[in-house]
């Protein structure tokens, strides 16, 4: 659930126009909002649903790849916390975990380590169907888990021959999801190919540093090449800086230089420095009083184009 003042700052307007919203919209208490115990309150994923489609928001479904071929730089932490707010936000959300360690699948169901769950690997042996293998969080998020399993998927991808450019296409087709967010592994496997053919954008995270923005270039380079050998591949990417303080050196700040160097977009949002992210780099859950949590909210309001709804709420 979304706190009023946390919605109020999406929209960037005053907490009593959301609150206004609320009376005009006919938001039902106990399902569409709810009264914390520390009296403030909270808007569901399914008031805060009304309230966009009341305003004449367009639900798009959008694909998102999180993928930069060096490690450590918070991608799936970002992607499990993305997944989470876009949920929370009322958009019915997929997370497909396409990395064999499965830390996106721990985080958002860790209790499926322990069981013989279905994964992607499985659905391309032929031995699970995608329904069977979704599994469902809430009502408005699910997960594609992943297991140690998928350490046979290249093989697998290898024997099917499949045709990569368009496996999700096919795999995905007729889903009810608004948002399909891949967390991918630190490389340029044949899976990652695969998600970025599907997908309308790549999330590159990146930190001001030399093997990230390395990283960056051979993952441009990757995509560039993919590009000519399908000409239908449309994705775009954009550069998501994450570790950023305004307190930045000269060094760093040569590093944004070199980010726009490479013509790379990047997003207004960044994830700042924060204790409360570093920390959650072993847990990939990020604490609702840090600055990186403000920060996700805001880089998926960035992404949903919800900043701001309109200049007329009163």
């Amino acid at each position: 659930m979304i706190q009023g003042s946390e919605l109020a700052n999406i929209f960037q307007v005053k907490p009593q126009q959301i609150n206004n919203l609320r009376s005009r919209y006919g938001l039902v208490d106990d399902k569409d909002t709810m009264i914390a115990s520390n009296a403030r309150r909270y808007y569901t994923p399914e008031g805060i649903r009304k309230i966009l489609t009341k305003r004449g928001y367009e639900f798009k479904q959008q694909a998102i790849c999180i993928c930069n071929v060096k490690g450590g730089v918070g991608k799936t932490t970002i992607a499990v916390n993305l997944a989470k707010k876009t949920a929370s936000l009322g958009f019915k959300t997929l997370l497909i975990d396409c990395d064999k360690q499965g830390n996106a699948t721990d985080q958002i169901r860790p209790e499926l380590r322990e069981k013989n769950f279905p994964c992607l690997f499985d659905i391309i042996k032929g031995t699970s169907s995608l329904s069977e293998t979704i599994v469902s969080v809430n009502d408005y998020l699910s997960l594609l888990p992943s297991n140690l399993s998928n350490q046979l998927l290249e093989q697998e991808i290898l024997n099917k021959k499949l045709n990569l450019g368009n496996y999700f296409k096919k795999l995905l087709a007729g889903n009810n999801f608004d948002i399909i967010i891949f967390d991918t592994e630190p490389n340029l496997s044949l899976i990652n190919l695969m998600a970025l053919a599907y997908s309308e954008l790549n999330i590159a995270p990146i930190r001001l540093d030399k093997n990230s923005l390395d990283g960056l270039e051979l993952l441009l380079g990757f995509i560039d090449q993919q590009k000519s050998n399908w000409p239908e591949m449309a994705i775009e990417t954009k550069v998501l800086i994450n570790g950023f303080d305004k307190r930045m050196t000269t060094e760093a700040l040569k590093k944004i230089g070199e980010v726009q160097r490479l013509g790379m977009n990047t997003f207004n949002t960044a994830i700042r420095i924060d204790q409360g992210f570093v920390k959650s780099q072993d847990t990939h859950d990020i604490k609702s009083n840090s600055k990186a949590y403000e920060d996700i909210t805001m880089l998926a309001a960035e992404l949903l184009e919800l900043t701001p709804v309109d200049s007329k709420i009163q």
